[in-house]
């Protein structure tokens, strides 16, 4: 009598499926989803600016443009060395503000790593994939020190989540920043009070949009007294810059949805349909056939000798 044997090539293919789903979720997601080794950008900010070369001259109000870049030196599995650097510039080509560091950025988290960069610090360099309701420290070029950034509410764009922060920078001494001018840091420190809001897609941690307004003032070292307005400005980014920043979320959202999501989800998907029809093909084949149906039509009738 012939038997029917369920092949095990069928139950190697389906659980190699299913295992190479768990393996794309599990590992080569957030591998992939780490910040890239050569990571670079850069962004801009149209800003309305009132500003003194020192203690008591003329206030100078103008518009300008600021820049924001980042770019990768040098990285490891877990980390990246990554030069940051913000500029402020008058429409004369003075030089505002200016913030130029080195920052040791985790991979994984996009958090400021101690130890690594030219100064100790804490908090996020980046807002990170899957951005979550919370409060963040942040440290990054915008500012010369670390400042907190707390989820108030979502908002819909384009049908998609985004996700609001407001900001604060309270008391940071920004002297460096400031070192270009005369009298900072040989009679003044500077100090900065400045707030805004943040818009941040969440899957891919994207800032999409971004607004702010501070002030600077110089103040007395050894008393602390505020001598007078240093720099008062408000920015946000150039409309250009906006698009491009929605542009690219909106890619790194796909992107990280296809590894973590879609692809781990197709790949056990073919693996139990690949196992279900084995099975039905199996079964099929093991269903013994009904013998009314299948004997010849010629065994029944009467013999032609007779």
């Amino acid at each position: 009598m012939k038997t029917h044997r369920f092949p095990r090539l069928h139950f190697v293919v389906a659980a190699g499926l299913c295992l190479l789903a768990a393996l794309q979720y599990f590992v080569i997601a957030p591998e992939l989803a780490r910040l890239p080794a050569d990571y670079v950008a850069e962004t801009k900010y149209f800003a309305k600016c009132r500003s003194h070369e020192r203690p008591g001259s003329q206030v100078e109000e103008y518009h300008c443009i600021a820049r924001r870049r980042d770019q990768t030196l040098t990285s490891g599995r877990d980390q990246a060395i990554i030069q940051g650097d913000t500029h402020w510039l008058t429409p004369a080509g003075v030089v505002m503000f200016e913030v130029l560091s080195v920052y040791g950025v985790d991979r994984r988290t996009r958090e400021n790593l101690p130890g690594y960069g030219n100064e100790e610090r804490r908090g996020l360099y980046l807002f990170p994939p899957h951005t979550k309701q919370q409060k963040y420290g942040q440290w990054d070029p915008m500012y010369g020190g670390p400042r907190v950034a707390t989820f108030v509410r979502t908002e819909q764009r384009d049908g998609l989540p985004v996700y609001v922060f407001n900001f604060a920078a309270n008391g940071l001494d920004e002297t460096t920043g400031y070192s270009s001018l005369p009298d900072v840091p040989e009679r003044y420190r500077a100090i900065t009070f400045g707030k805004g809001t943040v818009r941040v897609e969440p899957v891919s941690g994207v800032i999409v949009g971004y607004e702010e307004e501070g002030t600077s003032y110089f103040v007395e070292p050894k008393t602390g007294e505020h001598v007078a307005e240093l720099f008062e400005w408000s920015d946000s980014f150039t409309l250009e810059t906006a698009a491009a920043q929605w542009q690219l979320a909106r890619s790194q959202r796909w992107h990280f949805l296809a590894l973590e999501i879609y692809l781990p989800a197709a790949l056990a998907v073919a693996g139990l349909t690949w196992l279900a029809g084995a099975a039905l093909v199996f079964l099929r084949r093991k269903t013994p056939h009904d013998p009314d149906s299948t004997e010849p039509a010629w065994h029944l009738a009467p013999s032609l000798g007779t």
